[in-house]
């Protein structure tokens, strides 16, 4: 492995963004209202009067906010997956479908409803296309203190697909008195939990969590990385290295320092490097390693954008999906750059199959083993675009390195 520098351990701080909870919001395109013929029915009634959506007006009329939906004082955009795109995320048939439907409590179906839901006229022409996303306000208010702050969703749009989130975009612009419709390949379901919580559920990122751990050993509140990943307002992407992907970084580092002290023995250095394997994740939390490598390496791994702050001008504030990712190399920053503001950050690249990812990739600036060139080491992502609250994370198959 290349080791992190000097410089790079003793600049290191990114984590000073974390000690404060404020967040700089980017600023929406401005938005196109379209004028609407007279008699138009609200967006309730369109959806009640549209054969093909009757799954979910099923989910409206159960939520209870059909008639806030029928308000003309109200105006909304609504994210809406017909009767072929509900089936299709219930089980591919229409008794799946309708048994998802009844089991659902009328608070589960509002919570579907409110996230579908954004406030004012959205249409197609207004979507963004930059990069990194805007954050759409759903109708989920995350606290009830302060009703502004909502959970968000990520209307988006390449030269030839929209999406919101990772779900295709496949009908735009239906017209209502009191707002639009487009209709989606799928349902949108709002997450219920933050990344600290999902992560903490997967089986294999077991080297992962213990990293974390490693990396705010001495840290307090938000300047650690495990309250920013339960922190549910902010928006983060993670890379989020397998159990694999660290066992074959463990493996690596202790056999090649192993076998240098020995003066080349194989059989020792394997042994000893078969040894740090069995140890487990608690390998990370040895003298093995120091806490500012794998914090550096943690950094490297949360996705981070340019901001107009002087203090933390990085900062782990972009969601971003599969889809979201060109089909070209480009460069993404990380939180590494928050000490390293030259550093290139990751270089990302998704392969597609119509308007689905069929392939993602990542790949950093470091080697391993090292001596390779620049951006030769590429982790593929196992797992793509798991949900939660504050965020998303894709699930790799390699450790990436920041040198």
């Amino acid at each position: 492995m290349k080791k992190l520098n000097n410089k790079l351990l003793v600049a290191f701080s990114v984590m000073v963004f974390l000690s404060s909870c404020n967040k700089e919001l980017g600023t929406l395109p401005a938005i196109v209202v379209p004028a609407y013929p007279a008699g138009t029915n609200t967006l309730a009634a369109t959806i009640a009067g549209t054969v093909t959506d009757s799954l979910y007006n099923r989910i409206i009329i159960k939520s209870g906010l059909a008639a806030t939906l029928g308000d003309n004082a109200r105006t909304f955009t609504m994210f809406v997956p017909d009767n072929n795109a509900l089936i299709l995320s219930f089980g591919g048939s229409l008794p799946a479908a309708n048994g998802a439907i009844a089991s659902f409590s009328a608070a589960t179906c509002a919570g579907i409803v409110q996230y579908n839901t954004v406030g004012g006229k959205v249409p197609a022409s207004a979507i963004p296309t930059t990069f990194p996303n805007y954050p759409f306000p759903s109708q989920i208010i995350l606290d009830p203190t302060q009703p502004f702050v909502r959970m968000t969703t990520f209307p988006t749009k390449n030269a030839v697909y929209a999406y919101v989130n990772n779900i295709p975009i496949t009908a735009v612009d239906q017209a209502a008195s009191n707002g639009i419709i487009h209709h989606t390949g799928a349902l949108v379901a709002p997450p219920s939990a933050t990344l600290k919580t999902v992560i903490a559920a997967e089986p294999t990122l077991s080297y992962f969590r213990a990293a974390v751990a490693r990396a705010d050993s001495g840290s307090v509140g938000l300047s650690k990385f495990d309250s920013l990943l339960n922190y549910g307002v902010t928006n983060m992407t993670v890379l989020a290295p397998n159990d694999a992907a660290f066992q074959t970084l463990v493996f690596g580092l202790v056999y090649s320092s192993a076998l240098a002290a020995s003066g080349g023995n194989i059989p020792f250095a394997t042994a000893q490097a078969n040894g740090a394997v069995a140890a487990g994740p608690a390998f990370l939390s040895t003298n093995n390693v120091t806490t500012l490598q794998i914090k550096g390496i943690v950094a490297y791994h949360l996705l981070a954008s340019l901001t107009t702050s002087t203090t933390t001008p990085y900062q782990p504030n972009i969601r971003v999906f599969s889809t979201n990712v060109p089909a070209t190399p480009t460069f993404i920053k990380t939180l590494v750059n928050g000490s390293i503001a030259i550093h290139p950050g990751v270089l990302a690249q998704a392969t597609y199959a119509g308007p689905f990812v069929s392939s993602l990739k990542f790949s950093s600036f470091g080697t391993f083993p090292p001596g390779g060139a620049p951006f030769s080491y590429t982790a593929t992502a196992l797992t793509l675009d798991k949900h939660a609250v504050n965020g998303v994370y894709h699930i790799i198959d390699k450790v990436l390195l920041p040198q």
